[in-house]
């Protein structure tokens, strides 16, 4: 099939990556894949194997299936001449659902068991599973990288007060003393021209901890390899990469139940924490870092549970769903002139 994805941009964000995964994915099963977003460039921060073209050349173009997950996209993805659309709900509150809704002619899909059911009773419609998403074969265990002392945690650090919680976890981090074992503390963020916010300025850090900025995909790797915990305390999220990304590569994961449903089982492959609150994830984190074998336990568990959730099966999942057969190339409108309801 040729199968078309539409972005904001290629920068490095974890919706993103799912796009151009995805599109890899579907490359090495024969389909043949083009990207489009604004500025046309190929991404610099990880391999794309398909085509990527200015979004202005959608709508000289057409496909089999077309794909969108943002707002800022959505009227290119609409005009684009495609069989089927699909837009892809990866967020909580998605401020382009409610004219994605008015659509009969684009099918939804969502990255998560909660939010899959959310958008379900939202649209009175069915909603595909798009549920996964990890390259174990880039993210896999290294415990040669894990020193003995002292311990390594990490965490995501990129500072949004509403959904990644890095500060809530810095505060719990300040709080345990000398109650665990020696311990540094890692934080990795991204900046760049869709992320210019320095995470640096005013965090309160723990003793010993540091910022690494903008590292590569390699780089992002030996982080987690090294890392003895990672922590990731988000707030209405999709699909939590980076606490999947850890797990794959073997380390112990403390987490809140958001974005991680399908993958995280308090006490079985993560350390769930059920308020989101410093004391809360203090306990758990001491708990985790006081016990090595609960660590070595739950890194075990969590790379196991990682090789279900592939970037291949998601791929033919959702091909699956959608049926091996190309639709009949629909006009742009066509659909959303026979009126609403019609498919609900």
């Amino acid at each position: 099939m040729k199968i078309s994805l539409f972005l904001p941009h290629v920068g490095v964000f974890g919706g993103v990556r799912r796009f151009i995964e995805l599109g890899n994915a579907w490359i090495r099963t024969g389909h043949d894949v083009t990207l489009f977003h604004p500025a046309g460039t190929p991404p610099e921060w990880l391999p794309f194997g398909g085509r990527v073209e200015p979004l202005e050349r959608a709508g000289v173009t057409d496909s089999d299936l077309a794909w969108c997950a943002d707002p800022h996209t959505f009227d290119r993805f609409l005009a684009h001449r495609a069989g089927r659309r699909v837009y892809y709900v990866v967020i909580e509150r998605d401020p382009a659902l409610p004219r994605v809704l008015e659509r009969n002619d684009v099918a939804l899909a969502a990255n998560s068991t909660p939010l899959r059911a959310a958008v379900a009773r939202r649209a009175g419609r069915a909603v595909l599973d798009g549920i996964g998403g990890i390259d174990v074969a880039r993210f896999r265990p290294d415990p040669a990288r894990r020193s003995a002392a002292p311990l390594r945690v990490l965490i995501n650090g990129r500072r949004s007060r509403e959904k990644k919680g890095t500060d809530l976890v810095l505060r719990a981090l300040l709080g345990l003393g000398r109650r665990t074992p020696a311990f540094e503390t890692v934080l990795f963020d991204s900046l760049d021209a869709h992320n210019r916010q320095d995470p640096r300025d005013g965090a309160r850090l723990p003793a010993n901890a540091r910022f690494v900025i903008n590292p590569s995909q390699d780089q992002l790797v030996a982080l987690y390899q090294s890392a003895d915990l990672f922590v990731a305390a988000e707030r209405k999220a999709g699909w939590c990469n980076t606490a999947l990304e850890a797990m794959a590569c073997g380390t112990a994961v403390v987490c809140t139940s958001s974005g991680t449903r399908d993958f995280a089982r308090h006490g079985e492959t993560a350390w769930v924490v059920p308020v989101r609150h410093p004391l809360w994830f203090r306990h758990a984190i001491g708990r985790v870092l006081a016990d090595s074998e609960r660590r070595e336990r739950l890194g075990r568990a969590g790379r196991t549970e990682a090789e279900r959730w592939t970037w291949d099966r998601l791929g033919s999942k959702l091909l699956a769903q959608l049926g091996a057969a190309p639709a009949e190339l629909v006009p742009p409108g066509r659909a959303a002139a026979e009126g609403p309801g019609a498919a609900r």
